[in-house]
């Protein structure tokens, strides 16, 4: 077995239960009255909705005239990184083409120091983890079309950042090497450090391997995808919107795949936006995405998001085990 194998382990972060958000009533009594002034009707019903990492309100509206609408709210003052994410997502959602399969965001708002959003609800639940073939299939399906959608990406929107863009946040091998790499000992298992000079190579070209002309969703995984009860797969939470080659949400999503013991490699090989691809392609985005997920999981605790180092120390496991079958360690 390899020191790559012997990383992967169940998923234990709790679905649906990993966020700690404000309920309706916890919001401001001003910030609830301009929502409802907004949305014309009272609210009578919630549900918050416990996914994601953030400390934003997320919540499943019923109101008084008979309709849904799920709504998104986070304060500047509490939460100014993940209130930056939720512009994005206004600049990003608002422009998405009608043939991109996500929920409709109605209206965005801001109120004092809040940020709003309004989307259509959407009865349709996450796939399950471990993945289950029947739902992996119809996600891998809908990532072609998905793809065709937004490549090249819609003039409509925001500018987005390049792969060169992101580059600095992606390069941890590079440092690690240009560095003492004992210092960081903790960090890394021993297998990597006696690959270290080739971890920086290749991540030192992930960039330019990964680049492209479509907008991919950066962050394509179970719990920022819906299905609904007609078969349909919807992606939520845009933030992360980037230009980089149709592939790399594919090469993202299986991540998960391979982390929860399925054969990742069939999928990729099966698929149609990895057809003539180069293998040094995705093995340079792995290293990246490896080299951000051991950063990621080391740092310290979120106080209003427990389970996100967990998320990640197990995201940094499973890309670092495909890794390593990929490169034959």
């Amino acid at each position: 077995m390899t020191d790559g194998a012997s990383l992967l382990r169940p998923y234990g972060v709790p679905a649906g239960a990993t966020a700690q958000r404000p309920s309706w009533l916890a919001l401001p009594v001003s910030l609830r009255a301009a929502i409802e002034e907004r949305l014309g009707s009272a609210v009578t019903e919630t549900d918050s909705q416990g996914g994601g990492f953030t400390n934003g309100f997320a919540s499943r509206l019923l109101l008084a005239d008979g309709s849904r609408v799920f709504v998104k709210a986070v304060s500047s003052i509490n939460s100014p990184e993940v209130f930056a994410s939720y512009q994005q997502e206004v600049a990003v959602a608002g422009a998405l083409p009608e043939c991109v399969p996500a929920p409709r965001l109605r209206w965005a708002t801001e109120h004092e120091e809040w940020q709003v959003l309004a989307f259509d609800d959407v009865a349709a639940r996450t796939p399950q983890r471990p993945w289950q073939l029947n739902e992996l299939g119809i996600v891998l399906d809908m990532l072609t079309p998905l793809a065709a959608a937004l490549t090249p990406a819609p003039s409509g929107l925001p500018k987005l950042d390049t792969t060169a863009d992101l580059d600095d946040a992606f390069s941890f091998w590079r440092r690690l090497a240009a560095e003492d790499p004992t210092a960081d000992a903790q960090l890394v298992r021993p297998l990597w450090f006696g690959h270290l000079e080739d971890l920086a190579e290749l991540e030192s070209d992930w960039a330019a391997l990964a680049a492209g002309d479509t907008a991919v969703h950066f962050d394509m995984r179970e719990d920022n995808l819906l299905l609904t009860d007609n078969g349909q797969v919807l992606v939520c939470d845009w933030n992360w919107l980037s230009l980089a080659a149709p592939w790399v949400d594919l090469v993202g999503l299986l991540i998960s795949v391979h982390g929860d013991g399925l054969d990742a490699e069939a999928f990729l090989s099966n698929h149609f936006l990895a057809a003539n691809f180069d293998p040094r392609a995705i093995n340079a985005f792995l290293v990246a995405l490896a080299g951000y997920f051991t950063e990621a999981a080391a740092r310290p605790a979120f106080a209003n998001s427990p389970w996100m180092r967990t998320h990640q120390a197990w995201w940094r496991d499973a890309t670092l085990s495909w890794l390593a079958l990929r490169l034959r360690l």
